[in-house]
Order: structure tokens, then C-alpha cells, then sequence
């Protein structure tokens, strides 16, 4: 090899080290400081029409806005993480380097490594389905006529999780919403059991699957209500304010601010073609 060669991949080699480093410092959370008023570390990713990290330095959206009303009320200081994957906030949280974390339902797993506050009940998920499939879905039953997609990771509720192992022949994994629907698009399976609005909103933000989806009249919630909570890290140093943060967000819950706060991602009118079934 040239002495030429051997300096270019010195170079080459000096320049990755030098690109995974900054990556790797992109990663760390914002450090905490111990003076004065608490200030607790908030991780959190991108979570369309909830918290909106996409090309912005500073999240915004109804999550921050009630992150913001319960750090003033709490009286500490709201930090943010960068943009950070959520698998990779569950690890921070329970190695305790970060605080907080929110739009979280219940799991035995996340409740042995923080305390879950409720805070607002849950849209249950929907099954979305081509809107040429005329079939009507009304009853868990049913489903067993269907081939399903589901997607890995998200954490539907227990009784649904249950239904679908029973059927599990049936239904096939993806890593997101947007594999889901094409795979529904294309007609390879019939029908995608996910996050109502996540879903609708990403079938509003692609090109050509305006009124090509519908939602089935099948109710997954079963009659129970199911709720979303803020984390707070058990290992976090201002893990002793658990009672002081689910005090105010009870008061944030009577007074209406909850609700207020909460109004347009978990109220907004799905378009006509995602409307359920008459």
C-alpha cells in the first residue's frame, strides 16, 4: 500500500471516530443540576398530534403543554432530552439517568421502574381496513375470518393481546404503522389493529390513501376505560416528589386543564372515509 493510501484511511478512520463521537454525545441527556429548584429531565421522542419533535429544537404540542402546567404548578424546572428513540428512554429511566417520561399506558414491566401517574383515559385502539372491503367487523369473533397486522413493540391492552394470540396464525408483525397500512393498501392482508390517532394521522399525511381506509365498528376497549400516565423514574434523585406531582395532577384533572389541554388530539373528528361503519 502507498504511503498516499495510508494517510487517506488515517484520515478516513479519524473522521468516523470523530462522527460516532458526536453521535454518541447527541445521544446523552441534557445533564441535571442539583442547585436551586429541582429540574427534571423529561425523554421524549417525536409522537405525532401529541408532542412534535421533527426539525424543532423545542418540542411543542398538548404533552408539553401539560408538562409545562404541572412543572409550574410542582414548582421545578422542565428539561428536554433531544430527540430521543422511546426503547432508549425506557433503558435511561431505569438506570435512572432521566426523570420523566409521558403518554404511557400501564405494564407490570414499566410500573418496576417508575411510578405511573394517570392522567387522561386512552382512545382505544381501532381495526382500519381497505375502504373496499364492504365485510362487517362488529365482534371479536369475527376477526378469526381475518388475516391481521399488528405492530411490534406497542403495547396494546392485555384482553386485546390475549385475543390476538388466540388468532396468532392470523396475524403478522410489522415495525410500524406506515408497514401496516401498505400492507393493508396492497391487499396482502385485511386489516391493521393499531393506535387510532396515530393512524388516522398518518393515513391523512400520505399521498393516495385519502379515502382508500375505513375503521371497523368493533370496540376493543370492552367497556373499560384504560388510561395514559406520566413516568417518573424510580431511580431518579427527585423520585421523592411522586406524591407532590400526582397531588397537582389530580388538582389538574378536576379543574378541567386535563381535559382542556387534551381536547384536540384525543377528541379531533376523523375524516369521512376513516368514520366507523354505520
Amino acid at each position: 500500500m502507498t504511503k498516499s493510501c495510508t494517510q487517506y484511511l488515517t484520515l478516513a478512520a479519524l473522521l468516523l471516530t470523530v462522527l460516532w463521537s458526536c453521535i454518541a454525545k447527541a445521544e446523552e441527556p441534557v445533564p441535571r443540576s442539583s442547585a436551586g429548584e429541582p429540574q427534571l429531565l423529561w425523554c421524549l421522542d417525536h409522537f405525532a398530534r401529541f408532542h412534535h419533535y421533527e426539525d424543532v429544537r423545542t418540542p411543542y404540542g398538548p404533552s408539553v403543554d401539560l408538562m409545562q402546567e404541572l412543572a409550574r404548578r410542582a414548582g421545578f424546572k422542565l428539561v428536554f432530552t433531544p430527540r430521543t428513540a422511546v426503547a432508549r428512554c425506557f433503558r435511561l429511566m431505569a438506570e435512572g439517568k432521566v426523570d420523566l417520561m409521558s403518554n404511557l399506558k400501564f405494564s407490570a414491566e414499566r410500573d418496576a421502574i417508575m411510578h405511573l401517574l394517570p392522567y387522561n383515559e386512552t382512545v382505544p385502539e381501532s381495526l382500519f381496513m381497505r375502504h373496499s372491503d364492504k365485510r362487517r367487523v362488529e365482534t371479536e369473533a369475527q376477526l378469526q375470518q381475518l388475516t391481521l397486522v399488528t405492530i411490534r413493540g406497542y403495547l396494546y391492552s392485555p384482553a386485546l393481546m390475549a385475543l390476538l394470540a388466540e388468532n396468532q396464525r392470523h396475524v403478522v408483525e410489522v415495525d410500524s404503522i406506515e408497514a401496516g397500512l401498505e400492507m393493508v393498501f396492497r391487499g396482502r392482508l385485511d386489516g391493521l389493529i393499531a393506535p387510532t390517532i396515530s393512524t388516522s394521522n398518518a393515513i391523512d399525511n400520505t399521498a393516495g390513501y385519502a379515502h382508500r381506509f375505513r375503521r371497523a365498528k368493533i370496540d376493543f376497549s370492552r367497556g373499560q376505560p384504560s388510561f395514559i400516565h406520566i413516568g417518573l423514574s424510580r431511580l431518579s434523585p427527585y423520585a421523592h416528589l411522586e406524591p407532590l406531582l400526582r397531588q397537582h395532577l389530580a388538582a389538574m384533572i378536576a379543574d378541567g386543564t386535563v381535559a382542556s389541554l387534551y381536547a384536540e388530539p384525543t377528541q379531533t373528528q376523523l375524516s369521512p372515509a376513516m368514520a366507523q361503519q354505520p
